[in-house]
């Protein structure tokens, strides 16, 4: 009798296991999360990542199985959602901390901070303000196709001989004094 109950209660141990692997698989949870992520990489596949990224979602609402995290952070990547794939991104490693892929998720987050940076200074113009102009700075560079009179040094040069008519004029007609101009008829000097 003594032998039989430890046989009996190994039996029972192996038949109730046994039950809970077939209850285990038979887990409606569990299919449709996988039937959703099986969709979503089919989608995934196709680029079509609006579609995708529904699928993803689903599975992860039947079973918040923490890869599904990183695909929905993928698809949001790929449709340019840059504060949505952060998000997701973060949540899957603070989910599961030892990820073997985690160093891929950190540059991909890395590399998503600053396209979000930039689309940030490109949209609120951030980028254009006007610097103090510094002495030790090169002038600008002009381009090739702007027309010779927006060009600086046309405006120079035709100052520079601006000036110089000017002075030369003056030089030219300068007198010593205030003499009259000589004439056949006389000169008659006026007090």
């Amino acid at each position: 009798m003594t032998r039989s109950l430890p046989c009996t209660l190994i039996a029972v141990c192996v038949l109730l296991l046994g039950l809970v692997r077939a209850a285990h698989a038979d887990d409606p949870t569990e299919k449709a999360a996988k039937r959703h992520y099986e969709r979503g990489q089919k989608l995934f596949n196709l680029q079509k990542f609006d579609e995708a990224l529904e699928q993803y979602q689903k599975a992860f609402d039947a079973k918040p199985i923490p890869a599904f995290l990183f695909n929905i952070g993928q698809c949001h990547r790929n449709l340019g959602d840059y504060d949505a794939a952060i998000f997701s991104f973060k949540r899957y490693l603070k989910l599961e901390p030892e990820a073997e892929n985690r160093d891929q998720v950190e540059e991909l987050l890395e590399e998503l901070e600053n396209k979000k940076a930039e689309a940030d200074t490109e949209k609120f113009k951030l980028g254009k303000r006007k610097k103090q102009k510094d002495p030790d700075d090169d002038p600008p560079v002009e381009t090739e196709g702007a027309p010779v009179y927006k060009k600086w040094w046309f405006w120079t040069a035709i100052a520079v001989v601006g000036v110089g008519a000017g002075v030369g004029i003056y030089y030219a007609t300068k007198s010593d004094g205030p003499t009259m101009p000589s004439t056949d008829l006389g000169n008659i000097d006026f007090p």
